[in-house]
């Protein structure tokens, strides 16, 4: 027999998607309260409210609701991207640039853990070791033993053009060892290799701030000269290029 919350659940989102449909925004909300009443930690009833609430221009109403689902699934995309529109709508930008960016890296980890899953060349199962030896590191306690797996995975992927995977390790790594420098420079690399110039250049400056509280010539010179390769791809490249070492 079916739970009968369940299907209390399923029939309220239901009424709620048929609500939308008909133009009934208000009606819409009432039936996603009902389904996140019904079951509290799922997010979709408040992300589902969420977009409501935008459609409405109520940026506020929405951006309550998105952190409702990020409350209880923090690594939502949908939650994220919704929030991230809410923001844009509410004028601030700055909190939503950011959001922006850790969804953009949520996605690359997600379609990465796809591809891993369907792979069965050898050279990749080889990386796929170097990562499976850096969360059995991270798990005894050995963190640096760990950045250590993911950086060697991460470059692996790289030279294989497989960047979406090669974040992936890295993101793993930061999860380690949150301050590797290391670790942030692979990753402005990375995105800017990618092409994802404003991951790369908010990465590249992330690293210049680090430095400037903990200098390291030969760090300093390598990001100068990552700058100088890219320098096309952004202002905060083009200063970084031409200052001197």
């Amino acid at each position: 027999m079916s739970d009968p919350v369940s299907t209390r659940y399923k029939d309220a989102l239901r009424r709620g998607h048929v609500a939308v449909v008909k133009g009934r925004p208000r009606e819409a909300i009432g039936h996603y309260e009902e389904a996140g009443d019904l079951v509290p930690e799922r997010p979709l009833p408040f992300v589902s409210m969420g977009d409501v609430y935008l459609q409405m221009r109520q940026p506020r109403e929405a951006l309550e609701a998105f952190d409702k689902a990020l409350e209880r699934a923090p690594s939502d995309l949908d939650a994220m991207r919704g929030k991230v529109a809410a923001l844009d709508a509410a004028g601030e930008g700055i909190e939503a640039g950011a959001l922006r960016s850790r969804a953009a890296e949520l996605d690359a980890m997600a379609r990465a853990g796809e591809r891993r899953r369907g792979a069965s060349d050898p050279g990749a199962l080889e990386l796929e070791r170097h990562v499976g030896n850096g969360a059995a590191a991270r798990a005894a306690g050995d963190r640096d033993i760990a950045v250590a797996a993911y950086l060697t995975a991460a470059n692996g992927y790289a030279s294989i053009n497989d960047f979406d995977a090669a974040v992936d390790a890295c993101l793993r790594a930061l999860e380690a060892r949150s301050g590797n420098i290391d670790v942030h420079f692979t990753m402005a690399m990375l995105y800017l290799r990618r092409g994802w110039a404003e991951l790369g250049e908010q990465r590249a400056v992330l690293i210049e701030h680090r430095l400037n509280v903990d200098d390291d010539p030969r760090r300093r010179a390598a990001l100068h000269a990552l700058a100088r390769d890219f320098r096309t791809l952004g202002p905060e490249l083009e200063r970084l290029a031409a200052t001197s070492v």
